[in-house]
């Protein structure tokens, strides 16, 4: 069965879609077979960040409900190992168990990894129903509501059982250093999680999905390149701050 990694966050805004996105074309480029799953009901944004929504005609809800497979999901132009699949246009459309059980049915042969992009918020119900093999990922900026919004999604995993690990997104030295939290195992120790990585402050990333252009470069697309790494087993240490 593929490996299965939810990536999740608190309020909207933390990058969380953006992480997503990195950490699939990351591990594609390790030559790792991706499904992404937009599960954001009524929200959907990674077929248009992925520049495939005009190729769109069936969603998750689809996949779950038993339509082929191959028909609901979109190729990425230009990543041979990179499919997604889109979240419906409305809520409701079907269950956490139909989902869950779409996932344990998927062909052992087609993915390495599923990273399903997971709604804002928090669903400790969702968190239980994914399973102990799922890689819960959430994404926080370095304030101090985004951090707090951390370790109240980490309390809800460890009420359901489940590990999360803490990805800090929009990270820069000086700002946090300066301005917010002493050192960066405040940020860490507050959240209560796991750090797996830390992905660069970039002027680049915030513009890297404009117009379906998804072409992440630099320093961002070297630490979606080591937080892929480490979840692939590898031991990979976490460079100087000044240089993430």
């Amino acid at each position: 069965m593929a490996k299965i990694i939810a990536v999740l966050g608190g309020k909207g805004g933390s990058g969380k879609s953006t992480c997503s996105i990195g950490l699939a074309l990351a591990l594609s480029e390790q030559n790792k077979r991706v499904l992404l799953i937009d599960l954001d009901e009524g929200m959907r944004c990674l077929d248009m960040l992925l520049g495939v929504s005009e190729k769109l005609l069936f969603d998750v809800s689809d996949a779950v409900g038993g339509r082929e497979l191959s028909s609901c999901i979109l190729k990425v132009d230009g990543i041979d190992n990179l499919s997604l699949l889109a979240a419906p246009g409305e809520k409701g459309l079907f269950s956490t168990t139909d989902f869950v059980k779409f996932l344990e049915n998927l062909p052992n042969n087609l993915f390495d990894y599923v990273v399903i992009d997971l709604p804002a918020g928090s669903d400790i119900e969702l968190y239980k129903a994914l399973g102990p093999g799922t890689e819960f990922l959430c994404v926080c900026n370095p304030n101090a509501v985004s951090v707090r919004d951390a370790a109240t999604i980490g309390a809800l995993l460890n009420k359901a059982n489940r590990k999360g690990k803490l990805i800090i997104n929009r990270f820069e030295t000086y700002f946090v250093r300066n301005v917010i939290f002493s050192t960066l195992d405040d940020i860490i120790n507050e959240s209560g999680l796991a750090l797996v990585g830390i992905v660069p402050e970039s002027e680049h990333l915030s513009f890297a999905f404009l117009n379906g252009n998804f072409k992440i470069k630099g320093r961002a697309k070297k630490a979606f390149s080591r937080i892929a790494s480490r979840l692939c087993g590898q031991n990979v240490p976490l460079p100087k701050l000044k240089r993430i």
